[in-house]
């Protein structure tokens, strides 16, 4: 039997009309009360645990709107070279997962060649010093290249007539790989994984979501760079986690979409790359590549009649954005669809949306579009002296402009990315407060909204998740302090002291008896 459970003596943020409760009273799955003092008293019992959160924060459970949940667990039993600085470091992290399991595939992921004393990604010929018998196969840190030693290259059999097959001198290939074939590359890998491995992995990388205060995400799975296995697995399983997943399937198959029976398409739907790769589609050259402004992946008239179908369909559709090419791209083809069908109302989504212009902004406030971002980004490569000065040059300060975009009235919500970036809400939530770009900085209750109300609104759950209120569902989750008195520097510091979702106790720093 179920216990209730009651949180008392703690900043309880309601996250709606900025209303704050000393304690919340939980009963099965729901949240049957709040108030403040020692009211709590009247539904002390014995089937109970008592939570104390001693003045820190309690905030609704986490929402992460944008997580690759099957690559991230697959990748969590991957060798992470994610702190690799030298070829060296590859080859000793390759040795020793080599020895592991001598008869398996090496694949190597999160590797950043920005970080490489050698400053390049290391090619078969680097790879096969170290390792040669056995394939190994290793990802960049944002999937769009791939490299694999000599074995690997003859193993999967990539055709080397396809477009992003590096080359030396020779025409010899080097074992660097990216565009449609880095796509087909992993798509065949990823779909020989016996959907027996993706249940094991993903139910234990779900117990590191549990710890950082995730109570639902929104898995972006299936389509380019990705496997459709990774859609219908989690169609098929989804259900059997401890947390919701709400899945967006990554496909322009719209019947399939609907035979499934379900409300939304897209994700990483790509009309565009990555800064990166130097691959997101912009209106100014790379400050690094003189005369190469990225591309897209779709024509005007291709992206329309997509676009119009969903509309048709009444499919709430998630595209993919980075430049602000293709941001432009995306509005034009909603606007095009709303004025086509009338159907307004579905909350479509732009996913990432880094550079938008005051243009786009109010366009998609009309259009009522929801930007699903990821402030992490920022953390990690925004700011003069990081990825995104190099590529952009002074274009730089306009990334993820978040004050612009919530003054505007476009709802933001807030996502990982994982694992481009890490699941971790509380970093999303600090890298929105502390954006390098002063004038794009949040409040922090706005930065949590991101991550609470906002995620909620933007698959329609608002009515029973997000906010903390009698009658809603009990996803909470109690901090190890008070976010509201902690220096905003060290807001990414903040732990997870306990994390509730229906009215259950998943994980607990407490010691209960």
């Amino acid at each position: 039997m179920k216990k209730d459970i009651l949180v008392i003596n703690g900043n309880c943020l309601s996250m709606q009309n900025n209303a704050q409760y000393d304690w919340i009273a939980v009963k099965n799955d729901m949240i049957v009360d709040v108030g403040y003092g020692e009211d709590y008293k009247k539904h002390l019992g014995k089937n109970q645990t008592l939570l104390d959160a001693k003045g820190a924060t309690v905030l609704p459970g986490f929402i992460d709107s944008h997580f690759h949940v099957v690559q991230a667990a697959i990748n969590s039993i991957s060798v992470d070279l994610s702190q690799a600085k030298s070829f060296d470091d590859i080859g000793d992290l390759i040795v020793q997962a080599s020895k592991t399991s001598p008869d398996k595939v090496v694949r190597g992921i999160r590797l950043d060649e920005q970080k490489l004393k050698e400053n390049r990604m290391p090619d078969r010929t680097v790879l096969d010093l170290y390792c040669k018998d056995i394939p190994v196969f290793i990802n960049s840190v944002e999937y769009q290249k791939s490299v694999l030693n000599t074995y690997a290259l003859l193993y999967y059999k990539i055709p080397f007539t396809l477009e992003g097959i590096e080359f030396d001198e020779n025409q010899v290939p080097t074992g660097i790989i990216t565009h449609s074939a880095n796509a087909l590359l992993r798509e065949n890998i990823l779909r020989n994984i016996p959907n027996g491995k993706r249940l094991d992995a993903v139910k234990s990388f779900s117990k590191t979501l549990i710890e950082k205060g995730i109570t639902t995400i929104n898995a972006m799975e299936g389509g380019r760079l990705y496997s459709d296995k990774d859609a219908d697995f989690i169609y098929e399983y989804g259900t059997q986690f401890p947390i919701d997943m709400v899945l967006f399937y990554q496909t322009m198959d719209i019947l399939k979409v609907r035979e499934m029976n379900l409300k939304r398409i897209g994700g990483c739907f790509y009309l565009d790359g990555t800064f990166r790769a130097r691959t997101s589609a912009l209106s100014f050259p790379y400050s690094d590549s003189p005369g190469n402004r990225g591309g897209l992946n779709y024509t005007q008239e291709e992206l329309n009649e997509f676009v119009l179908d969903c509309y048709i369909n009444k499919l709430q559709l998630a595209l993919y954005t980075i430049g602000d090419r293709a941001i432009e791209q995306a509005i034009t083809a909603h606007e095009y669809a709303l004025n086509k069908t009338g159907n307004a109302g579905l909350r479509h989504r732009l996913e990432h949306v880094e550079l938008p212009t005051a243009g786009h902004l109010r366009r998609a406030k009309e259009l009522g579009l929801v930007f699903s971002m990821s402030p992490a980004y920022e953390y990690i490569w925004g700011g003069p002296d990081k990825l995104y000065k190099d590529r952009l040059g002074e274009h730089y300060q306009r990334t993820n402009p978040f004050r612009e975009i919530i003054d505007e009235g476009v709802v933001v919500c807030g996502g990982s990315d994982c694992d481009v970036t890490p699941a971790d809400p509380m970093l999303g939530i600090h890298a929105a407060v502390n954006h390098p770009v002063e004038k794009h900085r949040v409040e922090l209750y706005e930065a949590i909204r991101m991550f609470t109300v906002n995620g909620a609104y933007a698959i329609f759950e608002e009515d029973k998740k997000g906010t903390l209120e009698i009658g809603k569902q009990a996803d909470l989750v109690i901090l190890d302090q008070d976010i509201f008195k902690t220096e905003r520097e060290k807001i990414k510091d903040i732990g997870v002291k306990a994390t509730i979702k229906r009215g259950e106790l998943l994980w607990s720093a407490y010691n209960i008896k």
